[in-house]
Formats: structure tokens, C-alpha cells, sequence
């Protein structure tokens, strides 16, 4: 009996009597938070900063929460004359936690573990909130998302990626031949969401905050986190603008804070050509719109580009066509040199016709000189031709011989 109650000695909220205020003894995985009034509603929490912590304002009051309680939260919490040291409890006590998870990525981690030198066993058991039917977990029977601990009367029990159907009471019972313990659990799941996910500015949304069972004075508000203003959930929002982004909804019992659930609207701006402003327009612009301005630019881009290389193409093509006919448009022209010369007398005599004239036609294709026409010969010219010692070529284009 001394044994437990030295537990409790340790474990326990004390109050301590130096100048560092208050002692409380959180358990791992808890939730816990600390309001701070004041009369300007700026007043901070100074203490222990790690991503697991959240503030707010509301009603000229700074809450401060901790999420998950881990060792890195331990330390001493001070605003203005108000001061708490908080520090992580060693072992369960028969006590009962309130717990709020979101029903998308987050985990939970059910704290129980004794401390006593005895051995003891132990069971898990859970109520969903939609049954009275108690159902036994078990490390055989239980799925991939729970993990039991087994180890030095340490029994904790993790729930990783928190489902919708997760919400229930969960009760830790540790006993052993002499003595029995309990811990329980209430597990609230939440899902915080916007009715359209994707919004263009001007357009209006609901903000709507689910929870999967409703404790007694259960409250819930939105939080613009950029204005600090409240409203009542749900929230219908009208003509949403790009500085109304970040949301939160804050989960009250009475007057504690018990959680806050974050939420970004995908906002995205019109398409406008205003020349004054091009990059505000792509700064806002969602990733997703972005990416396809991108692709369409990318795509007119590279059409473009084929396109003149086509129309170059077809425009050297028809030019080296138009060069080669015209250097090839007299190619098929077949010239002939003609060389006269008098018949002899030897051959005078033997001839039967006078009148024939013998040409000895010598046929060379066009030489690079222009053409000129050929010209007509007569007998006097021939003989001219054979006196003055040498024959003159000229190319001609047509040359016609005439026998008789």
C-alpha cells in the first residue's frame, strides 16, 4: 500500500512551493492547453516551442495547445503573472483522457503503464460510440493500424492513420492477484472539411466541422487564423478572396480548448490579361492551373516551331526545283557543226547528179557560249571558207541539209 502511494506522490498534480508555480504531470499522447486573458487580446504563452503545439486568439484570449504530449514539451508556460510547469507523467493513474484525432493522418497513442515491481496483465477493450457492445482488442486479432506494447507493465496501445469508425471509449485494465487498475479513453474523431475543395476566388463555400460523437457542452467555432475572427460552425463563406486561406476549427468543452483542426482552402484567382499586374497572376495561381499554362504554352510553342520549319522547307524545296530546270532547260538540245566543202573534180566526173551538194556534218553538244542562229552558205561562201585556209564552227541550233 505505501508502494502506490508513493506512485501517486510522484505521478500525481502537485503544487509546488517555490516561485515556478503550479506543477502538472501530463500523460504521453495527451492533449493539453492554457488560455492566457487579457485585456488587448495580445498577450503569448512563452514556454517550450516544437511542431506539435497551436495558438489562437478568441474573444481578446490566447489558448495555447499541445497536441500528442511528448518530453520536448516539458518546461515552464508563462503569461503575464500566470505561470505552470508542466512535466510527463511516469506511470497511468485511474483517471480518464478526452481525446479529439482527425479522421485523415492522424495517430493516437493510448497511455498504460505501472510502475509497481509486481507482474501484470492486462486487457484492452472498446465501446464503439455507435454500439453498446463492448469488443476485446487483441494483438492476434487486431489489425496493421493497432500496436500493443507488452513489455515491464508497459501495455500502451498505438491506433496509427485515426478511421471515422475509430470513435469509442477504450478502456486499459491491469490487474493482478491482489489489485486491479483501470484507464480510460474517449476518442472523438473529427473531420474538418470545405464544401467545394476547389474554389476560384469570388466563389462562396461552406465550412463545415464533423465530429463523431457529441460530449456534453461540446462547441465548435472557425477561426480565420490571418483576422483572428470567430464564427459559429458550420460557416458559409461569401466571395471567398485569396487572403482567406488558412482556417482552423476550434473544439471546446465548456470553456477548455480541447483541439484544433487546420484547414487550407485551394483558392485560386481568375485569369485576367491586365497588363499591370502578370505577376500577381501567376504567384497566385494554384499549382494544378499553373502547370497546365505551362503545357499549353510549352505545346503552342513547339507547334509553332514545326510550323516554319514545314514552310521553309516546302519554300527551299520549290526554289532548288526552280534553279535546276532553268539550268537544265536547253540540255536536250543536240547542235551540229557543219563543215562544207567543194566536191573534188575527181569525183565530179564520176558523179551522176551535179547538183548535190556534200556537207560533212561533225555533231558536239552546246558549249557554254550563247547560241547564235545558223547562217545560210552558199557555194561562194564555201569557197571563201576553203580559200581563206580554215573552216569556221558555229553552233547552231537547227541545221538542215538539203541533197540534190
Amino acid at each position: 500500500m505505501s508502494a502506490r502511494l508513493l506512485i501517486c506522490l510522484i505521478v500525481c498534480v502537485g503544487e509546488s512551493t517555490g516561485s515556478g508555480g503550479p506543477v502538472t504531470a501530463i500523460a504521453p499522447g495527451d492533449d493539453f492547453s492554457l488560455s492566457c486573458p487579457s485585456s488587448t487580446g495580445q498577450d503569448r504563452w512563452e514556454g517550450p516551442q516544437s511542431d506539435n503545439t497551436m495558438r489562437v486568439n478568441l474573444n481578446k484570449t490566447e489558448y495555447f495547445l499541445i497536441k500528442d504530449f511528448k518530453a520536448q514539451n516539458e518546461g515552464q508556460y508563462v503569461c503575464l503573472n500566470e505561470k505552470i510547469k508542466l512535466e510527463m507523467k511516469a506511470a497511468a493513474t485511474n483517471d480518464e483522457s478526452v481525446l479529439f484525432r482527425a479522421s485523415e493522418g492522424d495517430s493516437l497513442f493510448l497511455f498504460c503503464k505501472d510502475l509497481i515491481s509486481s507482474s501484470l496483465n492486462a486487457t484492452w477493450s472498446w465501446r464503439p460510440h455507435s454500439s453498446d457492445q463492448n469488443s476485446t482488442l487483441q494483438p492476434d486479432s487486431a489489425g496493421e493500424r493497432l500496436h500493443f506494447r507488452n513489455k515491464d507493465n508497459d501495455f500502451s496501445l498505438t491506433i496509427s492513420k485515426v478511421d471515422w469508425g475509430d470513435s469509442g471509449r477504450y478502456e486499459c485494465q491491469r490487474f493482478s492477484s491482489s489489485s486491479q487498475y483501470k484507464t480510460f479513453f474517449e476518442v472523438v474523431v473529427v473531420r474538418a472539411r470545405a464544401d467545394p475543395q476547389q474554389l476560384t476566388e469570388g466563389d462562396d463555400v461552406t465550412l463545415q466541422c464533423e465530429i463523431s460523437h457529441h460530449l456534453p457542452n461540446t462547441r465548435l467555432y472557425w477561426i480565420n487564423m490571418q483576422t483572428q475572427e470567430n464564427f459559429p460552425n458550420p460557416h458559409q463563406l461569401r466571395n471567398v478572396t485569396l487572403g482567406q486561406r488558412n482556417w482552423v476549427c476550434a473544439v471546446f468543452i465548456g470553456s477548455k480548448l480541447k483541439a484544433l483542426f487546420p484547414l487550407t482552402l485551394n483558392i485560386y484567382q481568375h485569369l485576367t490579361t491586365t497588363r499591370s499586374t502578370p505577376a500577381t497572376h501567376y504567384e497566385n495561381m494554384g499549382p494544378g492551373l499553373f502547370q497546365k499554362h505551362f503545357t499549353l504554352i510549352s505545346v503552342c510553342s513547339v507547334f509553332s516551331f514545326l510550323l516554319l520549319v514545314l514552310i521553309g522547307a516546302v519554300y527551299w524545296r520549290k526554289k532548288t526545283k526552280e534553279m535546276m530546270q532553268s539550268s537544265s532547260v536547253n540540255d536536250n538540245i543536240t547542235y551540229a557543226a557543219v563543215n562544207f566543202r567543194q566536191k573534188s573534180e575527181r569525183m565530179q566526173s564520176s558523179s551522176v547528179n551535179d547538183n548535190i551538194t556534200y556537207a560533212a556534218v561533225n555533231f558536239r553538244q552546246k558549249s557554254e557560249t550563247p547560241a547564235v542562229p545558223f547562217p545560210e552558205f552558199s557555194s561562194n561562201s564555201v569557197s571563201k571558207c576553203k580559200n581563206s585556209g580554215h573552216v569556221e564552227e558555229k553552233e547552231v541550233i537547227y541545221s538542215s541539209v538539203k541533197l540534190g
